[in-house]
């Protein structure tokens, strides 16, 4: 298995993007992260990351949502705070990791709500980009 912390950013995304298999639910996960930029360079997630080589000796990367969960139930990532609103939202579209979007979403500056709205669409197959104005917090 490869040895992801030596990994650049870029080399891990490719990974990552590579171990989506064309999965709209993953590609979005990892869309989510790589748009946010807090978690790529993580040693935390980066930990939780496995993988292994392709049909063309290409590394892929993934998350096994079940550990990713467990690590943020303990602490591992740290105490509440929106990048980790971003990770368990990623992590809800990755695999079996459910969510209370209430509570996950509350209090969340409006360029992360964008954010989390954007890669739900592109769960859903939907290539948009969405744009909101400023000012409107009406609905």
């Amino acid at each position: 298995m490869p040895d992801f912390s030596s990994f650049s950013s870029d080399q891990f995304m490719d990974a990552l993007r590579r171990g989506t298999d064309g999965l709209w639910p993953l590609e979005a996960a990892i869309w989510l992260l790589a748009r946010h930029g807090a978690w790529l360079n993580s040693p935390e997630l980066r930990n939780l990351a496995h993988g292994g080589f392709d049909e063309n000796d290409e590394v892929w990367a993934g998350f096994d949502a079940r550990s990713t969960k467990e690590a943020i139930h303990s602490g591992e990532f740290g105490e509440w705070r929106e990048d980790l609103a971003i990770l368990l939202v990623a992590m809800s579209l990755y695999g079996d990791f459910p969510i209370t979007l209430r509570y996950t979403c509350e209090n969340l500056s409006m360029e992360n709500l964008t954010l989390i709205s954007e890669a739900l669409f592109k769960a859903c197959g939907y290539k948009v980009e969405l744009v909101v104005a400023e000012g409107h917090d009406d609905y």
